[in-house]
């Protein structure tokens, strides 16, 4: 019977540290030559795990609850942002401004009177200045088609060209203050 097992332990072909070496490299995706010794593939083994830095363990993010998303989201909507509008729809050319209404479920209902072309700038929510910006318009273009016809051809413009402008200092704020407090002395 002892015979028999220590042929079968003979017969299990263990494999040789190059088989071994070349079957981790497939795994990494180390490129190899087909007869390449061991010490060389074992450096282009290490040098490929020392390239690869261990992934850091990202900090668990905990959950925000329904109310916690909603308060968030509210609050990034009433943002206040300073921007200079001037109106490129030709049908509100005489315009001198619009009242703009913006309400989800989320965070409600915004409603804003923004004046056009104001040289101060005028501060609106920031889900308002995201609606100014996605506003688009329609106008009309003579065109000449392939058969030498006039054709009047409707294209989508940006309605409004808003620029950004930087928050108010501290001495604007307080000069804004003393100019509201006297306009409101007087009415």
């Amino acid at each position: 019977m002892q015979e028999s097992y220590d042929d079968d332990v003979e017969a299990l072909e263990v494999p040789d540290e190059l088989t071994t070496l070349k079957a981790r490299a497939d795994l990494l995706g180390v490129k190899y030559h087909p007869s390449v010794g061991v010490d060389k593939l074992r450096e282009k083994i290490a040098a490929k795990l020392a390239d690869e830095e261990p992934a850091e363990e990202q900090p668990k993010v905990k959950e925000e609850s329904a109310h916690q998303l909603r308060v968030r989201k509210k609050r990034e909507a009433e943002e206040l942002v300073r921007i200079r509008v001037t109106c490129m729809n030709p049908l509100k050319k005489e315009w001198e401004g619009e009242i703009f209404t913006v309400s989800n479920a989320a965070v409600g209902t915004f409603k804003k009177y923004v004046p056009f072309n104001a040289e101060e700038g005028w501060h609106v929510p920031r889900i308002i200045y995201n609606q100014l910006v996605a506003r688009q318009c329609q106008v009309f273009q003579t065109v000449t088609d392939s058969r030498g016809n006039k054709v009047r051809k409707g294209k989508l413009i940006k309605e409004f060209a808003i620029e950004i402008l930087p928050p108010l200092t501290e001495e604007e704020l307080k000069d804004l203050a003393q100019r509201q407090a006297l306009s409101k002395a007087i009415d």
